[in-house]
C-alpha cells in the first residue's frame, strides 16, 4: 500500500451502499444494527455503527482485539478496549451453579450426596444465583444513562477476524474482514 500523502476524512453516513448494511438480521429479536466501513485498508478497519435502544448486541470477539469508541450522549465518550479474544456485547452467559455445587458435595460429602437434602440446598443455591444476575441486571438497569440512539466507532486490526459466539447463533461463526449479516 502506498503512502498516504494528507489525512481521510470521511463522514459515516456518506460511504457508498457497498459499505453499509446490518448486523443482526438473521437473528431473531431485537439485535439489528446499521453499521458503516468508514475505513478499511490493510492496517486498520474502522466500523461506524448506530445503535437504537432496546436492541441488544451480539456476543462477540476478535482476534487482534477492538478498541471502541462510543458516544452515550453530547460530548460524552467513552473508550474501551477488548483485549484479543475476549467475548463482549450481546447477553453474557449465564453460569450454572447447581451442577457444580452438585459435583462438588458428591466428591466431599460422606455417604450419598444425592439425599434430599443436599438436593434442596443446590435448589436454593441455584435460586440465590438467579436472584443475583437479576439483582445485577436491574442495577446495570439504573446506572445506565437514559436510553437514547448512540454512535459507536469500533476500531480493527489485522488479521480483522471476529468470532461471533452468541446463543441466538446455532453454531460458532468466524468472520474475516467487516462483519454484515
Amino acid at each position: 500500500m502506498a503512502q498516504l500523502a494528507e489525512s481521510i476524512r470521511v463522514n459515516p453516513y456518506s460511504v457508498p451502499p457497498s459499505q453499509h448494511g446490518w448486523r443482526g438480521l438473521s437473528i431473531p429479536g431485537n439485535a439489528k444494527r446499521k453499521c458503516y466501513t468508514v475505513l478499511h485498508n490493510d492496517k486498520v478497519l474502522v466500523t461506524a455503527l448506530l445503535l437504537i435502544p432496546g436492541e441488544r448486541s451480539i456476543r462477540h470477539s476478535h482476534e487482534s482485539g477492538e478498541l471502541s469508541i462510543s458516544y452515550v450522549g453530547d460530548l460524552k465518550p467513552i473508550v474501551t478496549f477488548h483485549p484479543p479474544g475476549l467475548l463482549h456485547s450481546g447477553p453474557p452467559p449465564k453460569p450454572e451453579v447447581g451442577p457444580e455445587v452438585a459435583d462438588l458435595l458428591k466428591r466431599n460429602a460422606p455417604g450419598d450426596a444425592s439425599t434430599p437434602e443436599v438436593a434442596a440446598v443446590v435448589q436454593q443455591l441455584v435460586q440465590l444465583q438467579a436472584q443475583m444476575q437479576e439483582m445485577q441486571q436491574k442495577l446495570l438497569e439504573l446506572t445506565r444513562p437514559d436510553p437514547q440512539p448512540r454512535i459507536l466507532i469500533d476500531i480493527l486490526f489485522p488479521p480483522f477476524k471476529t468470532t461471533i459466539d452468541d446463543p441466538a447463533y446455532a453454531e460458532k461463526l468466524t468472520i474475516e474482514g467487516q462483519w454484515y449479516d
